[in-house]
Parts: C-alpha cells; structure tokens; sequence
C-alpha cells in the first residue's frame, strides 16, 4: 500500500508525503522481507523438509520462526514510518529504540530459519545421493545472500543515515542477485519437470551455478560501499554483465525459455510418470491430463503467471545489459534503476509467486485443486498490467512533446494506478488461498 501510496502521488502530480525517503524504504523493506520473505520462509520449511527426507524434529521451532521474523518485522516498519512524524523527543526517542529491537528481533528470526534449512542440508545424506548436487551452489547462493543482506539490515543500528542508505541500496542488490534469483531458480528446476514437463536439470547447471556465485560476488565485493574507493583496478560493471550473460545462460541450459518460447519443442522425451521404467501406455482411462502439464487443469492456467515470471526477468536482464553496457563505453541513459528492479521483483519474482503459490500450495494443505480456476487467471492478467503500469512509464522520457507528451501524460495515470492494480491480483491470490484452505 504504501509503494501504491507513493506511485499514486507521483502519477497524478499530488503532493508526496514528509518523509518520502523512509515510505520508499520502509516500502522495499516490507516487500522483500515481508511479502518474498515470509513466502520463501513458509515454502522452504515445508518444501525442503520433505524433499531431503529429514523431518523437523521441534515443530515448534516454526511458531517460533514465525513470532519473531512477523513481529519484527511490524515493530521495526511501524516505528520507521512514524518517527518522522513525531516532534516530542521522549516519543522519537522511543521510536527509534523500537526499531532497532524490532531489527534485531527480525535478524533472530531469520538466523534461526537458516539453521533450520542448514540442519536440512547436512543431514540429507540420501538426497545428496539422488541429485541435491545439481541444484546445491544454488542453495550455498542463496544462504550466502540472505545472511549479507540480514547481517546489513543489522547493521543499521550502527551506521548513519547517509551511511546506511548506500549500504541498504547495496544489500537490495546482492539480495536480488544471490538469493532471489538462485532460489526461485532452484525451486523451477526441481519442480517444473513435474508442473510443466521440462527436462529434468542437467550436470551443467550444477557448474554453471559455481561460477555465477563467483563471479556474482567478485561484483557485489567491488561495488560495496567500503571498498568502492579501494578497488577501482576494473570496472564492477563488468563483472555486472558477467553475471547478467550467466543468468541468460542458465535459462537457456535449463530450457525454462525454450519451454516458455517453444512449449512443444521443449517437452521432457519422456513424462514424469513413466522415469521409473514404467513406460507401458495407459489405457481405459476417462480423463487425460493437459498436453505437457501433470494436471487436469484443476489448478487454472496457473503456467501463464510462471512463462510470464520469466519473460519479465529477461527484459529486467535486457535493460540492465543496456544500461551496464552504455555506463561501460562512458554513455548515458535516461532510465535508472528502477525499471529493471520492478521487472525483477515486481515482474518475475511476484509473478512467480503468485503462479507457483496457487500450483503449490493447495498440495500443502492436501487440496487436490485450486478453489477458484478464473481466479488463476485473474491473477496473470492484474499482475502483468500492474507490471506493465510500473515499469513502460519510468522508460519513456518525460520530455516529449506533441503526441509524446500525451502518450507520457496516459502512461504517468497507469503509473499512479500500478500499485493498486497489483494489489488486485493480491486480493485474488488471498482469496483464492483462502477458499481452497476452507474447501
């Protein structure tokens, strides 16, 4: 609501609110760690779990999990977005101390999730066996960006304000690049041969994956702020594209974009239920499922939210590519960053999210099917819009003139109804969650 809050302003030419740079970081916050957090925290632990054969022996470990990463997580946002509205210094005093305990409370909460999910791994000695080594630099990625970003979250209590802007704005990235990326790329490779029929995950992956988190960090080391004087021997930009060229190269291994661009092509030779060597033809039976999908559609079109995930991550990779490569040859580009983080986060990671929660998460609460198929496909058509809305506007100059100018004026209204529009999709996701749970 409050990045809705924000574009809303900015669109309809209103004013913006007092204390415009703590609504934008107490925004980001609540995005990353609240909404693709808490998501990532509650499918992992039921997720992995199983998947590694080691039950988690104290279930109320996972209460525990919950209490502190949500409390934290409201005490800190809470005592951010009101300070600056507080005169009374005894209150502010106040404030600011409770963010800092929220912080911290926040910090525990996720050091205790990470636990967890390392108890998983190191304990999953049959999963290593069957093909956990494919998809396991992936998982080292993301824990390696999760406790950067966690431990620089911490760390405000003890920077400025100056000082923790450049850093927060650095751990976004390494967030995005170390963690966001990798896990929603392991979750696709362990799970769409299932959804989708790809092609299970090849030993190249496994490599690949070594040297993305490499080079991914010898880029984010670079760039940090405390080095960034120090290590000017090369330009970080390149180690950016380096990284880039990667992700594309993994999407094109995996064959995620084949499937998505070529979907018959693309099709795994042979069906996820006949890899045991069962591969007699089923007869006599009434209902087939859908041509290339495990399911019988009783999930929605639930592939159009996940091809449309991937896309977006392509065109957040197209414009950092273009920007990275002008800034590399000295020349300039009119857009900044925030095209290409709201086709990452609001493009492919909330559009995956919002496909993979309504094919995932009724089978975690032993549904057969999604309650609301037509909700599915609201969700797809809401989402892209709102993705749409967000990120054409901060590409186009708003210098033009003539027919320019009123193509401009329309896509600044989309801006302002980008946030809401988003939040559409959301109800319906809630919704849909909801009366599946209850059905």
């Amino acid at each position: 609501m409050l990045g809705a809050h924000i574009a809303m302003q900015i669109g309809f030419n209103l004013s913006l609110p007092r204390a415009l740079d703590v609504w934008i970081q107490t925004h980001g916050h609540l995005q990353l760690a609240g909404w693709v957090g808490l998501f990532i925290i509650g499918v992992s632990l039921h997720f992995i779990p199983r998947m590694t054969s080691v039950p988690i022996e104290k279930r109320s470990t996972l209460k525990i999990i919950l209490f502190l990463t949500v409390s934290g997580i409201l005490i800190r946002a809470n005592s951010e977005f009101w300070a600056p509205y507080v005169e009374n210094e005894k209150i502010l005093k106040f404030f600011t101390l409770s963010s800092k305990i929220g912080n911290v409370i926040e910090f525990l909460g996720t050091l205790l999730y990470l636990a967890l999910l390392l108890k998983s791994f190191l304990k999953a000695t049959e999963f290593k066996r069957k093909g956990f080594n494919l998809v396991k630099p992936y998982f080292i990625s993301f824990i390696i960006g999760w406790l950067i970003y966690w431990l620089v979250q911490l760390f405000e209590i003890f920077l400025d304000r100056y000082d923790w802007l450049a850093w927060n704005k650095w751990s976004i990235d390494v967030f995005m690049r170390l963690s966001l990326f990798s896990i929603s790329f392991a979750f696709s490779i362990l799970n769409f041969p299932l959804y989708i029929h790809l092609a299970p995950p090849r030993k190249i992956l496994k490599h690949l994956g070594y040297v993305y988190i490499l080079i991914t960090l010898i880029y984010e080391i670079s760039s940090a702020p405390i080095y960034y004087e120090a290590l000017q021997i090369f330009d970080s930009n390149l180690f950016a594209i380096l990284s880039d060229v990667l992700i594309l190269s993994l999407l094109f291994v995996s064959g995620i974009i084949g499937r998505v661009f070529l979907p018959d092509l693309y099709l795994a030779k042979s069906p996820f239920w006949r890899r045991d060597g069962i591969n007699e033809v089923i007869t006599n039976i009434e209902k087939k499922p859908r041509k290339g999908y495990s399911d019988y559609g009783e999930f929605g079109k639930f592939e159009l939210l996940i091809y449309s995930a991937y896309i977006w991550l392509l065109i957040s990779l197209f414009l950092d590519l273009l920007a990275r490569c002008f800034t590399l040859f000295g020349l300039s580009i009119h857009y900044g960053d925030d095209p290409i983080r709201h086709s990452f986060l609001l493009g492919f990671i909330t559009l995956l999210i919002l496909g993979m929660a309504q094919r995932m998460l009724p089978g975690f609460m032993h549904k057969n099917k999604i309650a609301h198929k037509k909700f599915v496909f609201l969700t797809f058509l809401f989402g892209n819009i709102s993705v749409i809305s967000r990120v054409l506007p901060t590409l186009i100059p708003h210098y033009l003139s003539g027919f320019g100018y009123i193509v401009t004026k329309f896509l600044l209204i989309l801006f302002g109804l980008s946030g809401f529009i988003s939040i559409i999709s959301l109800i319906f996701l809630f919704l849909n969650l909801r009366s599946t749970f209850k059905g």
